[in-house]
């Protein structure tokens, strides 16, 4: 398996990449998430991203088959009353092909964003997830991370 870094030239393919978290999103949640009708659906977003210093994605590949990619985003707290000041590595997205899950994709991916973290000088690396997704969750818990935080929303 190659990971690399992409670039506005991937964008095509990270629209494509993304339609099966999208469509399992939709599915779940079909008044926030749109179905996406075609691959190129989220290029525009794409380029727009890679296109911001402070976002780096990686894409996963074997044998020149795509196989997943994660979005990884340094966000830097201010110091304030309230919060320490904080360097922090935000995964965006990650989604690999249903194809090629339980097979060391997201893992590989993940050790990746944890390289940039640490050359980055993030001192932890967050992401969110949405409730129904639970297989999501367990793979997160089983690659280091743990549950920190709890949202809610009322429905008007």
């Amino acid at each position: 398996m190659n990971i690399h870094p992409g670039t506005s030239v991937d964008a095509l393919l990270l629209s494509s990449l993304s339609m099966d978290v999208q469509r399992l999103h939709a599915e779940h949640h079909p008044k926030i998430f749109k179905v996406p009708e075609s691959e190129d659906y989220a290029i525009s977003f794409f380029q727009e991203i890679l296109a911001d210093p402070t976002v780096t994605i990686f894409i996963a590949e074997d044998n020149g088959n795509a196989l997943g990619y994660i979005v990884c985003k340094l966000v830097e707290r201010q110091d304030n009353p309230f919060t320490f000041a904080a360097r922090i590595l935000t995964i965006d997205q990650i989604s690999v092909r249903p194809e090629a899950r339980r097979k060391g994709v997201g893992e590989a991916l993940f050790k990746q964003a944890e390289s940039l973290a640490r050359e980055w000088k993030a001192e932890r690396i967050s992401l969110d997830s949405w409730d129904f997704n639970l297989g999501a969750h367990a793979f997160f818990e089983r690659t280091g991370f743990q549950k920190f935080d709890f949202r809610f929303w009322k429905q008007l």
